[in-house]
């Protein structure tokens, strides 16, 4: 079977079929795009940020894109993935903090670490059970578990569970503590945990997010931005109403502005919280180094500048 259509394209190919598109090579020379196509990133992945860029419709320029140099991909490309890693790094303080949270609940509620997992078991149908039966046998093929496992098998206290199980588990046993303690606050939070790992699943398999960041993309919550986190940013005094608005109606910047807010209601350790504004502030920098490249993209200029005014709230 021939695939004809979209043929693979060596590099040189790439470039000229990237110029032919109304892509320039002006701050970014050819020379220096084809050593960055062979050896920093792959073609795929540094053209999907042209879809941020608007095309000529009509004339002898019809189809081609709008004022975008080659350089300018690299630069998203470049701030999509320091923004990844920072992503990786909240949520992975969030779970563990997540965690925290809920053996400080057992210990206030004086439950023995024990009926809890037995009752969590029997919250859940069949097929959530059978699920989560095969999670955590799968920890026994691990070096990072398997000791674990086999101290403990078959009767897992809480404790031992919460290192057994998945970011999405820990979501489950989550809101089933927090309907077993009756605390609202915990399920709205529950929620905000699914947002953080949509974007920490996206971050991990290094799937582009910045890629995408036009207005009215949640198709969650009714196509609404979490109301808890609308409510706290409202205090950035910086950041318009309508701005805030047309902005949290992307998806992606939604889940990394949610992310910031969970990260901040969560994570109790000031150090955590210290090094995360080190991070913060290390992303910007990065974020706006070069944002005058910007200057004719007002899409993906509005949206750098709300999240660099989001971050200054947060630090």
């Amino acid at each position: 079977m021939q695939y004809s259509d979209k043929p693979m394209l060596d590099t040189y190919s790439q470039i000229e079929h990237l110029k032919s598109n109304g892509i320039t090579f002006n701050v970014c020379s050819e020379e220096r795009a084809y050593h960055y196509l062979r050896y920093n990133s792959n073609y795929f992945k540094v053209t999907a940020f042209r879809k941020n860029y608007n095309k000529y419709r009509g004339g002898i320029n019809d189809g081609k894109y709008i004022d975008l140099d080659f350089a300018y991909l690299c630069d998203l490309a470049s701030i999509d993935m320091h923004l990844r890693y920072l992503s990786i790094q909240l949520t992975l303080d969030i779970e563990h903090y997540a965690k925290l949270k809920i053996l400080r609940l057992m210990e206030d509620h004086n439950e023995d670490g024990y009926q809890i997992y037995i009752d969590f078991m029997n919250s859940l149908n069949e097929v959530q059970k059978k699920r989560l039966e095969n999670e955590i046998t799968r920890s026994k093929n691990s070096h990072y578990s398997q000791n674990l496992f086999e101290k403990y098998y078959p009767d897992f206290p809480i404790w031992v569970l919460l290192e057994l199980i998945p970011f999405g588990r820990l979501i489950s046993l989550y809101q089933f503590c927090a309907k077993r303690y009756n605390d609202k606050n915990m399920m709205q939070e529950s929620y905000m945990l699914m947002t953080c790992k949509a974007l920490r699943n996206a971050s991990a398999h290094s799937s582009c997010i910045l890629n995408d960041l036009h207005s009215h993309t949640i198709i969650h919550q009714k196509g609404k931005p979490n109301q808890k986190v609308m409510h706290e940013i409202s205090k950035a005094n910086n950041i318009s109403r309508a701005a805030k608005n047309k902005r949290m109606s992307n998806e992606r910047i939604s889940q990394f502005v949610t992310l910031l807010y969970t990260f901040n209601k969560i994570v109790t350790s000031e150090g955590a919280k210290q090094k995360a504004k080190e991070l913060l502030l290390q992303f910007d920098k990065r974020m706006m180094k070069n944002i005058t490249y910007y200057n004719t993209n007002e899409l993906i200029k509005a949206n750098f500048e709300f999240l660099h005014q989001i971050i200054l709230y947060y630090l």
